[in-house]
């Protein structure tokens, strides 16, 4: 019996109807399995920004022992967000009955296809893993990273899933693959809260150098930048071809090194004009050649 175009669409409808009215076993039809399969997703999507802006809160909140790292904090909550979707997504599967017994072969080999393309990343996900959990670095830790491809230093911005990301004093943002920077050699110089400060600069050879070395001493001992609990040095380090090198060396917090690090030639400069010790210049090299 052939069927005109009009009864073929509503026997389409009929059929459609009863696959979504027909109640199953439990006495449960397929739409109200997708109204609660949708209410499930609504009710996870609220629950879960919750359990994010409570964790979030949480972590803030600095406890007993050393305060959690923010990059590790995005990480966790992060992780925890996917858990979370992770159990949505079965919940919905398992009411809405959808057989995946037949999709089990293929999503095994889809995931060792995956695998093997993506092991880079998977590398890099475990590394910054290892990294959170180690601490060698922070957010906020000034380092240099040094491996085969080169070196850069900058300030850690933040920690993420595959990336550690860092901000250059030009401020430029630098991405470094977390496997890259597990494999590299990495400088931190924040993590001891001071830094030692070395400044050189050249006299002439008929400057006094005794005076040289009280008038950079009294730079040091008056700048109250300079942390006067650990040794600090003033000493001839060097006698080069034109000039004797004069070092100064000292120890600052991480905050005041680059401040001090470039006023240092002003103040060395105005101290010794005013003291009458020569620098020598362009001009005196050339005569001396």
């Amino acid at each position: 019996m052939v069927l005109t175009a009009y009864e073929s669409w509503v026997q389409f409808w009929e059929n459609v109807g009863n696959f979504f009215m027909t109640n199953d076993e439990s006495g449960i039809n397929y739409l109200t399995r997708i109204l609660i399969a949708i209410g499930i997703i609504i009710v996870a999507y609220f629950f879960i920004k919750l359990i994010t802006f409570i964790l979030k809160k949480a972590m803030g909140l600095k406890k007993k022992g050393p305060e959690i790292d923010v990059s590790a904090k995005f990480f966790i909550v992060n992780i925890i967000k996917i858990i979370f979707w992770l159990v949505v997504a079965f919940l919905v599967i398992s009411t809405l009955k959808i057989d995946t017994t037949g999709a089990a072969g293929v999503t095994s080999a889809v995931t060792v296809a995956l695998s093997l393309a993506l092991q880079d990343l998977i590398g890099c996900f475990a590394s910054g893993v290892l990294i959170l959990q180690q601490k060698h670095i922070v957010t906020g830790d000034y380092i240099k990273v040094t491996n085969s491809y080169g070196s850069c230093e900058g300030t850690v911005v933040k920690i993420h899933f595959f990336f550690t990301y860092l901000k250059t004093p030009q401020g430029q943002e630098i991405t470094v693959p977390n496997n890259n920077m597990q494999k590299a050699i990495v400088t931190n110089y924040t993590r001891l809260g001071k830094r030692r400060l070395d400044f050189d600069v050249g006299v002439d050879y008929g400057a006094d150098i005794e005076l040289t070395k009280e008038t950079l001493k009294s730079l040091v001992e008056n700048d109250e930048r300079i942390i006067k609990e650990d040794e600090f040095s003033v000493y001839v380090y060097e006698l080069g071809q034109y000039s004797v090198g004069v070092r100064i060396r000292c120890w600052v917090k991480n905050e005041n090194y680059w401040p001090l690090y470039n006023e240092l030639p002003e103040k060395v400069l105005l101290a010794f004009r005013e003291k009458g010790i020569n620098i020598p210049g362009v001009t005196d090299i050339a005569i001396k050649k």
